[in-house]
């Protein structure tokens, strides 16, 4: 399928996403509230996704809200041995979503992707012109209040939301865990906040 084919199929099902209980996993500090299930419809059937954590990124020592983020993963799907590692690598239908709380430069929002990811890869040839593309995705600086999500549907790839509109399909399943890394990885962006997004795997 052509990569205009694959965008054109993802922002039909990009509609099809909704949540189907009443139940919410909440952030404590700022009280944000994401619900506990999505139905999110794929080339391969519907899925029910289900959060694994929800989590609030901090940062200097003021402890200024960055944004809020929580995890899904398709109900059913068997994690084995350490669950960072687990969630990294799975290839089934999964999403984050980040809910910006400031203002900052879209250098520094893409940077901090990039700096984590490299710190998990030695190599980062095979994803090396996806992170490019990646980066293209965000053309201006970032504002309080954006929605950003990252949504892997196989076979279609990872589309990337930007306020509820796709700027791109990245197919390249080996970028899909690099992105993961930054909140999964053995070195993520924050301990704390991994511990967090899947505290819901263990409940």
């Amino acid at each position: 399928m052509s990569q205009r084919a694959r965008l054109a199929s993802l922002i039909l099902l990009a509609f099809l996403v909704v949540p189907v209980a009443a139940q919410a996993v909440v952030e404590p500090k700022t009280e944000t509230a994401y619900p506990d299930e999505l139905v999110v419809e794929t080339e391969g059937g519907s899925y029910t996704l289900d959060a694994t954590g929800v989590a609030l990124r901090e940062k200097t020592m003021l402890k200024v809200d960055v944004y809020t983020i929580v995890s899904y993963l398709a109900n059913g799907t068997t994690l084995e041995g350490d669950l960072g590692a687990a969630i990294i690598v799975v290839d089934t239908p999964k999403r984050i979503q980040m809910d910006l709380r400031r203002s900052f430069s879209k250098d520094k929002l893409t940077g901090s992707f990039r700096d984590v990811i490299e710190k998990n890869y030695e190599d980062t040839s095979m994803f090396a012109a996806d992170m490019d593309s990646f980066d293209a995705c965000f053309s201006r600086d970032a504002e309080d209040g954006d929605e950003i999500i990252f949504d892997y549907k196989p076979p279609t790839g990872l589309a990337i939301h930007l306020n509820g509109e796709i700027k791109r399909v990245i197919e390249n399943f080996e970028f899909v865990k690099a992105l993961w890394t930054v909140w999964f990885g053995e070195k993520p962006a924050n301990n704390g906040m991994k511990e967090k997004l899947l505290a819901e795997l263990g409940s």
